[in-house]
């Protein structure tokens, strides 16, 4: 069947966090259809996350043009449609798509984000580093009360978007958690924007396991790179290792934390999964 209407986008996955990318560059075919979706971005992210009417993504990436020195300009935006500075995960898909998807022929990739300039480069093994933003300690021992009148205790980071990370003993233990960093998410102490929630389990020095409740998705996620960061920092401050291997539920990680360089870098894999078209007869 054929879409005379219909929206071309590629999901991928990096580590089991799934986006839909779309070529929003000047001159590029949903460019010139976007005047007429009669929709906010806002609104078609939503359609296009959807698990029912959608392609049930954590998220949409719209790439555009680039401008100031930067090779593109990217928008990104949760499944509920709200938008976020940064997205590791999202960040290693933008790389991989610019290069097999728009034929961008460097490995090394300048972005131009909501948390300032995002640089990722192309491996020989085809996993792809992301040069991080610098990693802001907001607080290492923040404590915040919950209805119940408990105090949780938090180390607070900004990895290019803010994280709440807890250490906890085991990993299973997030399903009674669950409850708990979905209220401290937008706790009043941290202001509208709230915070993402992540915790983590050590398993030896300098390996340890994570998994975030990310703000937008509103549950916990596959893998989320900015969580990972801020947990492999929080690990760091306690272990002084520079390398920290991250196991999400999605895969594997790594971070490093150069000594001479304010910024981390993530490594992983991006995965391809569908060229898709999506019909805009959905917004009828």
């Amino acid at each position: 069947m054929k879409f005379a209407s219909g929206l071309a986008m590629t999901k991928m996955s990096g580590a089991g966090n799934t986006f839909a990318l779309i070529d929003a560059r000047e001159g590029s075919a949903f460019a010139k259809q976007e005047a007429g979706l009669k929709n906010s971005r806002r609104e078609l992210v939503k359609k296009i996350c959807s698990i029912v009417d959608g392609v049930s993504t954590d998220g949409v990436l719209f790439i555009g043009t680039g401008s100031s020195g930067f090779d593109f300009n990217w928008d990104f935006y949760n499944s509920d449609g709200s938008t976020a500075e940064m997205c590791g995960n999202a960040a290693r898909c933008a790389a991989r798509f610019v290069a097999d998807g728009l034929g961008f022929s460097s490995a090394v990739v300048k972005f131009k984000t909501g948390a300032g300039l995002i640089t990722t480069e192309s491996l020989p093994d085809r996993r792809i580093r992301v040069i991080m933003s610098p990693v802001k300690i907001v607080n290492e021992n923040l404590e915040l009360k919950t209805h119940t009148g408990a105090s949780e205790k938090f180390f607070f980071v900004n990895t290019g978007v803010p994280h709440l990370v807890q250490k906890i003993h085991n990993l299973a233990d997030r399903a009674n958690l669950k409850e708990m960093a979905k209220e401290v998410r937008s706790h009043t102490d941290l202001g509208p924007a709230g915070s993402n929630v992540t915790f983590y389990v050590e398993t030896s020095s300098g390996k340890i396991e994570a998994v975030t409740y990310e703000r937008g998705v509103e549950d916990y996620t596959l893998a989320c790179g900015t969580g990972a960061v801020a947990a492999a920092m929080a690990h760091a401050k306690e272990s002084n290792k520079e390398h920290i291997e991250v196991k999400m539920p999605g895969g594997l990680l790594e971070v490093d934390f150069p000594s001479a360089d304010p910024h981390p870098r993530m490594t992983g894999e991006a995965v391809a999964i569908a060229d898709l078209i999506f019909n805009t007869e959905v917004f009828r």
